[in-house]
């Protein structure tokens, strides 16, 4: 699977609607076909004259009269049901208006009929004015653009998260309040809070996740009986009860919440974002794609081809095609986004860092690690210069360097990068940061590969005590640790407390993501070797043929990632004696590594090493002797003449010509 920690997209997840606002009092509103009804009023209901309010685009604007009602001219396409988005134009004199209800400004067409409640209510405040800090409608306003502005930017959880003490000032800036007076009301207001969606709204700023998910499901309950009424409060509650599931790692619930929130607004390119996130975490590629593809022509149809948000949209359609193995298709989407964020935002820009490293995983990924390595290093670069050598940001930068040198066998370089890029997140996220688990995670993997493993031991028991204690002990993420730490006691020798955590971590996957997800079918192969190790072939079988049923079905019969499974396969029927059956499979996972990832790739060079060895076992040494050297001349061109593994082709292939010396002679 692509690596973890370089997942750096940056989905814009939020801009939906405040709950329980559109509807309001007041007395009959004649409403006319082509005009948009609204009400604006202070948060003390009181009427507000002499605002030019006005819709986006096309359609017009008009003045509030004494009463707060307006009439405004819609655009000619404008219909019924459809969304607009309102703007103040212009405040009375010194007066200085923000508009805190819708808090997106984003509002629904109501029918064109003579109904006493077809009409937008807008809910304003004078800037500054601390009344706001007494209102539940401003404070479930504010809450509501905080949560959108902490929302995660990104399906990796490795990637740049926003800083929540930031998110609070800029709100309270826009409305001209202390960061601490507001944070302070919004705790104070939401420990009274008896409605479900308040009281969500406040579970989710203070980031108790699982109070959250749990008000916000009540309250989406309770608007779906009032479905006629407020079709907007229920897609408002539906849309932060995904936010709270997705932060969960609840990742299939969480899409069903997005799709019900998208029943309502079906051409909005930040839901069907978070939508396809959420189904790509879940490991339904299928579905999500078609979802990213509508959210970027929406976005360029809306913004034009060279703005930032394409690039992002194409940023999440190139990740999702690099999970799906489409390399070729993914690699031309990085490099447009890249070179739309260096016109408008410059070379040096933090954005620009970013889609450099998600072109340098893609570059990675097809074994491409020369045309990487000067990508992350470029990534680092930018984000020492633009934010400080001690920002958690330059961490991951490290974090990403470092896994592509140890990709390449560099392990001396890379372990003092994780090093680094740990003692960072420590000092500026805490010891007991989900991050800061990640990063122990990365440091273990270097360990083991240099082989020790009792100090990998120890990290991992760390990161897992970290996302017990952060995450819960069901969280997806918890299961990436759990095989990490089984893999370490695999290689100390204890196999029963492998297996154990290699079990444990399989309920997990299975539990949160579904029977059919990749990473359980990563599970089962570690579980599978595990048991092979200890001489359980038996048990080991069927968890390999499942394994990689999941992944055919999953990811198609010719994604890279089933190389992986067919290898192991092939290898336990060898080992049994079945080579009849091993060598198809092991003949299938070198054309899938050749196609995916060119004729020099090590996964291709040790494919090739195996077919020779199978062949050469059985005596057949003419065709086993040009597949050695294949993998050779690939090794000594990627890895050098000198590395442990190119050495180890050279024996093989010495071992094999003596071999064919001997026979000769004895003939």
């Amino acid at each position: 699977m692509p690596m973890d920690q370089l997942r750096l997209l940056r989905a814009v997840i939020g801009s939906l609607l405040l709950g329980g606002l559109v509807c309001g009092g007041g007395g009959v509103v004649w409403a006319e076909s082509g005009y948009l009804v609204v009400h604006v009023e202070d948060v003390q209901r009181h009427p507000i004259g002499g605002v030019q309010i006005g819709t986006a685009g096309d359609g017009g604007s008009a003045f509030t009269g004494d009463d707060g009602k307006a009439r405004i001219p819609l655009a000619k396409e404008t219909k019924e049901k459809s969304w607009v988005s309102l703007q103040i134009l212009k405040s009375p004199p010194h007066k200085d208006f923000v508009m805190v209800s819708p808090w997106d400004y984003r509002a629904v067409v109501p029918l064109f009929e003579n109904e006493s409640e077809n009409f937008v209510k807008v809910v304003v405040v004078q800037r500054g004015d601390r009344l706001a800090l007494e209102s539940g409608t401003a404070l479930a306003a504010l809450t509501a653009q905080i949560n959108k502005a902490n929302a995660p930017k990104s399906a990796d959880k490795q990637a740049p998260q926003e800083d929540p003490k930031a998110n609070l000032a800029a709100v309270a800036k826009q409305y001209g309040l202390a960061p601490n007076e507001l944070d302070q009301a919004i705790r104070a207001w939401g420990a009274k809070a008896t409605d479900p969606y308040e009281a969500g709204l406040a579970a989710l700023y203070e980031r108790n996740y699982p109070k959250a998910s749990a008000q916000l499901s009540e309250s989406c309950r309770l608007r779906e009986e009032k479905l006629a009424v407020d079709q907007k409060a229920v897609a408002d509650a539906a849309f932060f009860l995904g936010l709270s599931l997705y932060r969960e790692g609840k990742y299939k619930e969480a899409a069903a919440a997005y799709q019900r929130c998208l029943q309502f607004r079906p051409d909005d390119s930040t839901v069907l974002n978070n939508l396809a996130l959420s189904l790509g975490d879940a490991g339904d590629y299928l579905a999500a794609e078609p979802l990213f593809r509508r959210a970027l022509a929406i976005e360029e149809r809306a913004l034009g081809p060279d703005h930032p948000l394409v690039a992002t949209s194409l940023t999440n359609l190139a990740m999702l095609l690099l999970d799906k193995g489409d390399y070729a298709g993914a690699e031309p989407l990085c490099r447009r986004s890249l070179a739309i964020e260096e016109k408008a935002l410059g070379p040096d820009d933090a954005d620009v860092a970013v889609t450099l490293n998600n072109l340098g995983e893609v570059l990675s990924a097809k074994g491409d690690y020369a045309g990487a390595e000067p990508l992350y290093r470029r990534s680092l670069a930018i984000r020492e210069r633009a934010l400080g050598h001690d920002d958690p940001a330059v961490a991951i930068g490290l974090s990403n360097l470092a896994t592509l040198l140890l990709h390449g066998g560099d392990y001396a370089e890379a372990e003092p990068l994780y090093r680094r890029a740990l003692a960072i997140d420590e000092k500026a996220l805490g010891p007991g940061h989900p991050h800061v688990a990640i990063c122990l995670g990365n440091l273990a993997l270097s360990l083991m590969r240099k082989g020790d493993y009792a100090g990998a031991e120890s990290l991992y028991r760390r990161a897992l005590a970290i996302e017990e204690k952060a995450l819960g002990p069901n969280h997806p993420e918890m299961a990436k640790i759990l095989n990490g730490l089984a893999s370490s006691l695999e290689n100390e020798g204890d196999h029963a407390g492998a297996e154990q955590l290699f079990r444990r971590a399989l309920a997990i996957d299975e539990k949160a993501l579904g029977p059919d997800h990749p990473y359980v079918a990563a599970s089962l192969t570690n579980l599978a070797l595990s048991l092979q190790a200890k001489g359980d072939s038996a048990g080991a079988e069927p968890l390999f043929r499942r394994a990689l049923t999941i992944d055919e079905r999953v990811l198609g019969p010719n994604h890279p990632d089933l190389a992986t499974p067919l290898d192991y396969l092939a290898a336990l029927l060898h080992a049994k004696g079945d080579d009849a059956g091993a060598e198809p499979l092991i003949r299938r996972a070198l054309a899938i590594n050749e196609k995916a990832l060119g004729p020099d790739h090590l996964n291709v060079t040790r494919d090739l090493s195996n077919l020779a060895m199978l062949l050469e076992g059985r005596g057949d040494y003419a065709g086993a002797e040009p597949l050695f050297r294949r993998a050779l001349a690939a090794d000594e061109k990627t890895l050098g003449p000198d590395h442990p593994e190119t050495k180890q082709i050279r024996a093989n292939l010495q071992a094999l010509l003596d071999k064919e010396s001997a026979t000769k002679t004895e003939k």
